[in-house]
C-alpha cells in the first residue's frame, strides 16, 4: 500500500467517524445545563419531585421560583419579550387556556397516557381534582341515590329540603360545578336545578351541611369527603355517570423559553408513571395518568367521563357568567 493510499484511507475513515458521530448527534436531543421553573406548587411536593430530577440530571441546574398562579402568570406576561422562565409547573388548565399566548405547544411522548388532554398541547394534565355530588346516608336511601346530573332535577330533592350549592361568586367551587353544568347541559338545565337548590355563601358550608345532615345532597371535593367518610361522616360520593366536575392542575412550556429543550425534559419527567406516582402518595392527590393508581381511598377514573371547560369562556366571561346565574336564579324563584 503506498503512502498515498494509506493517506487516503486515513481520512476516509476519519470521515466516515466524523458522520457516525454526527448522526448519533443529530439523532439525540441536546438539552441546555440551565432549567428555570416557575411553580404554584408547594414544598411538600415540589422538594421531593425537584430532588428526584436532579437526581437524574446532575448536568442540569435547576432554578425554581414559587408563587401562586396569579403572581406566576403576571410574571411570564411581564417577561414576555424576554422569558425568564422555561416551564410552568402547576396551576389549573383554565389558566393555560386563557392565557395561552404565553405558551408554546409541545407533544411530550407521556401525553398519550392521560385521561385528558389539550388538543392545542399548551398544557400537560398532572393530578385531578373531582367535585362529586355527596349525600348523607342517614337521609337518603341507597335505592335513591342522584347518579347523575340529570336526577338532581327531581323535583323530591326541594321537598326533602334541597341541594346545597356554593354560590358561584362567592365559592370557587361552585364557579367549577356552575359552568361544568353549563358545558354539560346549558342554562336551561341551571334554571331547573337551583329551582331545587339551597344557595350557600361558601363551599364549606355547602359541604357541612350534607355532612351534618342540614340537606339531604350537595356537591364536596373528593379529597375533603374521603377524609370525612374516614372519620365516620355519613356520606356517600357520587361520581355522575353523565359527566365528573373537575379541577385539572397542570404544566406547560413558556413561549420563547431560553432553555426549551431542558423544559421538555422536565415536563416529560413530571409527566412520567414515576413522579405521577409521587402526586398519589405524598399529596394523596388523585393523578391524571391512566395507569397510575389512585391514593388509597378513591375509586378509578377510568371509566367516568371528566367534563372539560372552555378556559377563555370561563376566564374572561366571568361577570357574564355570573350575571346569566343570578337572571336563572331570579327565574326560578319567581315560579
Amino acid at each position: 500500500m503506498t503512502r498515498v493510499t494509506r493517506g487516503l484511507l486515513a481520512t476516509a475513515v476519519t470521515v466516515c467517524i466524523f458522520l457516525l458521530t454526527l448522526s448519533l448527534t443529530a439523532g439525540a436531543v441536546q438539552y441546555e445545563n440551565q432549567l428555570v421553573v416557575y411553580t404554584a406548587h408547594g414544598p411538600e411536593l415540589v422538594d421531593p419531585v425537584i430532588s428526584l430530577f436532579k437526581e437524574k440530571h446532575p448536568d442540569i441546574k435547576v432554578t425554581v421560583i414559587q408563587a401562586g398562579t396569579g403572581v406566576i402568570v403576571s410574571r411570564i406576561r411581564a417577561e414576555k419579550a424576554n422569558p425568564g422562565g422555561d416551564v410552568m409547573w402547576g396551576g389549573p388548565v383554565e389558566t393555560y387556556q386563557a392565557d395561552e399566548d404565553l405558551f408554546a405547544p409541545y407533544v411530550s411522548p407521556e401525553d398519550k397516557y392521560f385521561q385528558v388532554t389539550d388538543p392545542k398541547n399548551i398544557w400537560h394534565a398532572n393530578s385531578v381534582l373531582p367535585q362529586t355530588i355527596a349525600v348523607n346516608t342517614r337521609l337518603v336511601k341507597p335505592e335513591q341515590y342522584p347518579m347523575s346530573f340529570q336526577a338532581l332535577l327531581d323535583p323530591k330533592w326541594k321537598a326533602a329540603g334541597g341541594i346545597a350549592f356554593a354560590h358561584p361568586s362567592r365559592s370557587g367551587t361552585g364557579y367549577t360545578i356552575l359552568t361544568s353544568m353549563v358545558t354539560l347541559y346549558g342554562w336551561d338545565y341551571v334554571e331547573k336545578f337551583v329551582a331545587n337548590a339551597k344557595i350557600t355563601n361558601s363551599s364549606d358550608e355547602m359541604f357541612k351541611m350534607v355532612r351534618d345532615g342540614e340537606v339531604p345532597v350537595a356537591f364536596i371535593n373528593e379529597d375533603l369527603g374521603v377524609k370525612w367518610i374516614e372519620g365516620g361522616a355519613p356520606l356517600k360520593l357520587i361520581y355522575p355517570k353523565d359527566g365528573v366536575s373537575n379541577q385539572v392542575d397542570a404544566c406547560g412550556l413558556i413561549r420563547g423559553a431560553k432553555h426549551p429543550n431542558a423544559a421538555k425534559l422536565f415536563i416529560d419527567f413530571i409527566l412520567s408513571k414515576e413522579v405521577q406516582q409521587v402526586y398519589t402518595s405524598v399529596l394523596m392527590r388523585r393523578s391524571a395518568r391512566t395507569d397510575v393508581a389512585p391514593p388509597k381511598g378513591l375509586v378509578s377514573l377510568s371509566d367516568y367521563k371528566l367534563i372539560v371547560r372552555d378556559g377563555k369562556w370561563i376566564s374572561t366571561q366571568k361577570d357574564q357568567i355570573l350575571q346569566e346565574f343570578e337572571k336563572r336564579l331570579a327565574a326560578a324563584r319567581a315560579k
